[in-house]
């Protein structure tokens, strides 16, 4: 009876084994709450917070009278590659933002590519505007968006 049990725990570990397994972080693309991989994000957010916010707020000066804000907790990282190979010091960080106006309404959504080197400097290198949502901004917030923009 023991050697039927334990060939069948045997069995069974060797099916589980072959079963693929997904993360959280793997499936959402979002790290765990409270672990060290958010911290990280949520540390190299808040340094590259002010180039973020100023290739959106050059972007959208064509659009709108006031420059829209991004929440560094509301960035959603995409990928971050090492492009010179393993232990190299130059990333490229690809993310998603929404930037918003007032009371948080989300004026569109952008990709921002930025490049980091190992000596501190920072660029970005692409910016792409993939939607607009500032012409449908309530009837108390229309009067941020430029006029010639309104009848293009």
């Amino acid at each position: 009876m023991k050697k039927k049990i334990i060939i069948a725990l045997l069995f069974a570990s060797l099916i589980c084994m072959q079963l693929p397994s997904y993360s959280v972080y793997a499936i959402t693309n979002k790290p765990l709450q409270h672990s060290k991989e958010e911290l990280y994000q949520d540390i190299f957010c808040s340094l590259l917070m002010p180039y973020i916010q100023k290739s959106v707020g050059d972007y959208y000066t064509k659009f709108l009278t006031d420059i829209p804000g991004v929440d560094p907790w509301n960035i959603d990282i995409l990928s971050v590659e090492r492009p010179n190979g393993y232990r190299t010091f130059v990333f490229v960080i690809k993310m998603e933002v929404i930037p918003y106006v007032g009371p948080h309404l989300g004026v569109g959504v952008d990709r921002i590519t930025i490049t980091v080197d190992g000596t501190g400097e920072v660029k970005v290198t692409k910016f792409e505007h993939i939607s607009s949502y500032y012409l449908e901004l309530p009837p108390n917030y229309q009067d941020i968006i430029k006029k010639d923009i309104k009848t293009n």
